[in-house]
């Protein structure tokens, strides 16, 4: 009887998953450290129009959503591929590692990225995920934590787009992220 109560009151941890269904690799868990250290770097390396606001999560998310891919082209679902977007909308990408996202135009000129990536390989740790606005590129760390990026000063009805890559591609050594969120007004 006392072994029964013993086996209740700690219960059993599962090994850790060295892959996932299919045979490929599984993602590692990112430490709570390695997070804030994250955090930390953009921080440190923001623009000085740019703010940073780590959520965790990604929350609700909407408008239409606009599908990316590093050698295919941009598909969107209730949205006119031909039209400039509006604010707010989606986002997914896949296999990116330089190009530019989907159109748009402000009226306000504050705009706000929600996003979270992740490596799509385990990559080294000289390669960075970018995204920019404007010549104001802030790093968006590959590791699954959704967080929120603010460019203030953003001119109003301008076309303009985020641009996604990653760094310190060479001689086929090239990092591609996924990811998703979205683009709106504060």
């Amino acid at each position: 009887m006392t072994a029964g109560m013993l086996l209740l009151a700690a219960p059993a941890q599962a090994a850790p998953r060295t892959e996932v269904a299919g045979g490929e690799p599984a993602k590692a868990t990112v430490s709570p450290a390695e997070i804030a250290a994250n955090n930390a770097a953009v921080w440190a390396s923001l623009p000085p129009n740019v703010t940073m606001t780590v959520l965790g999560k990604l929350p609700e998310l909407q408008g239409p959503i606009h599908h990316y891919t590093q050698n295919g082209t941009t598909t969107t679902t209730g949205a006119n591929i031909l039209a400039v977007a509006t604010l707010p909308f989606q986002f997914t990408f896949s296999g990116v590692y330089s190009m530019d996202g989907r159109d748009f135009r402000s009226t306000q000129t504050k705009i706000c990225k929600d996003i979270k990536a992740e490596w799509d390989y385990p990559e080294e740790s000289y390669h960075q995920f970018k995204v920019s606005l404007r010549g104001a590129p802030v790093t968006v760390p590959t590791d699954g934590v959704a967080r929120s990026y603010c460019w203030s000063g953003v001119p109003t009805n301008t076309t303009m787009n985020f641009y996604y890559y990653s760094t310190n591609n060479s001689a086929g050594d090239i990092a591609k992220a996924s990811g998703n969120g979205q683009v709106r007004y504060p």
